[in-house]
């Protein structure tokens, strides 16, 4: 055995793993330091990789300087030799494993010394980093509501909501605090409408959320029916445009119908015509139409379904009172977007921002909560609870904005 042992363990053998061990507990001891000086500097524990980047480089230093100038590293190996390689490669792997282990050694012995304590997630160290402008920590409601008007999310994300806690910089009112917590939902959990209340002690009280609305049927008028055909359309025409469905029939072509073209795909178009136009429209894979442009006096309908559309809020119908905050004040300076004002029967659609309001005028708002809250302050209960989130689910009038 005595034989065998000296056949494998050669005096290269030793002298390789002696020094391996020996550059280990330098790069050991070398993060040890710097973990410890960083502790004391900064109060914070020293990154991992300025940890492993601290000891291997004097290992690393170590034997560039030992190969620099010289064909050999250790006795009469070549440096270009799988035994040198080796060698190398076990020193990097044991000055790491060193390294990191130093890095948590030293950061623990500074904690020690100097009662450096890590701060919580809650209690009164936590509550001095959140005063410090750091991220403060939203509990969310034990229950997640469903938004009226929008279609219902997935079980499993009220799931992962209800009770659960939110990172957000650090606000100072709670119209911040709803901005802030709705962006953060929507984005993360795609959701289409959030619904926020915040109760007089700053906690959220409200949670009520849903899915973005997709397709084109809220935007149909009343009494209108969209229907996909196939035919040609003039190059003028696009979505949007009002248009004359016209069949062909016997060498010639005969009107079917009138409305307006809403989506284009190749061939296919999707149109909305009225109710009663529906049944003489063919819809088999081999009747096709031709698309003709209709004139038709110009209005803000489309503006103002667009605006409808892209806005992220909900439309609130107000009327300006003698003597009330909104009277003798200019449509600019209302907040939220003025979609139209109706005065003495006639509609003006997307006033200018210079028109004076009186009373008895009747507008139609479109903003955020709190803008519609400025806008209408009646509608806070007596108890002092907004219900101002959900006028979405409590008037007829309101009426949420969908996104494109």
């Amino acid at each position: 055995m005595s034989v065998i042992a000296q056949t494998v363990v050669t005096e290269w053998t030793e002298t390789a793993v002696r020094n391996v061990i020996g550059l280990a507990l330098l790069s050991g001891l070398v993060a040890t330091v710097v973990a410890f000086g960083y502790r004391i500097a900064s109060a914070r524990a020293l990154p991992v990789g300025v940890g492993l980047f601290a000891g291997l480089g004097v290992a690393l230093g170590w034997l560039n300087a030992v190969g620099l100038g010289r064909s050999t590293m250790i006795g009469g190996t070549p440096l270009v030799h799988y035994a040198t390689a080796a060698y190398v490669l076990g020193t990097i792997a044991a000055s790491a494993l060193s390294a990191e282990g130093g890095r948590r050694v030293g950061d623990r012995i500074a904690r020690d010394v100097f009662d450096i304590e890590r701060p919580g997630a809650s209690g009164e160290i936590a509550a001095l980093v959140r005063s410090a402008r750091l991220p403060s920590v939203v509990r969310l409601p034990d229950r997640i509501d469903d938004a009226a008007g929008y279609p219902p999310v997935e079980p499993s994300i009220k799931r992962d909501l209800a009770g659960g806690t939110v990172l957000l910089p650090q606000v100072d009112t709670d119209a911040a605090l709803r901005t802030r917590l709705s962006t953060r939902l929507e984005r993360d959990y795609d959701l289409g409408h959030v619904s926020i209340t915040v109760g007089a002690d700053g906690a959220i009280d409200r949670l009520a959320i849903g899915r973005a609305r997709s397709g084109i049927a809220a935007t149909i008028p009343p009494g209108s029916v969209a229907v996909a055909i196939r035919g040609e359309r003039a190059p003028a025409v696009g979505a949007g445009d009002p248009i004359e469905v016209w069949a062909p029939a016997d060498g010639s072509s005969r009107l079917v119908a009138t409305g307006r073209l809403w989506a284009i795909d190749g061939d296919a178009a999707t149109v909305a015509v009225d109710a009663d136009a529906v049944d003489r429209l063919g819809t088999g894979p081999d009747t096709r139409y031709r698309l003709a442009a209709r004139s038709e006096a110009p209005d803000d309908g489309f503006r103002l379904l667009a605006a409808l559309r892209a806005a992220d809020g909900t439309v609130r119908s107000v009327t300006v009172d003698d003597g009330g905050t909104l009277e003798n004040v200019f449509v600019g300076w209302v907040p939220g977007t003025v979609l139209a004002v109706v005065r003495d029967g006639e509609v003006r659609p997307f006033p200018a921002d210079n028109l004076t309001l009186r009373a008895g005028d009747d507008l139609s708002v479109l903003g955020t909560v709190d803008e519609l809250r400025s806008v209408s302050p009646g509608a806070d209960d007596r108890d002092g609870t907004d219900r101002t989130a959900d006028a979405d689910e409590s008037a007829s009038d309101r009426r949420p904005a969908t996104r494109p």
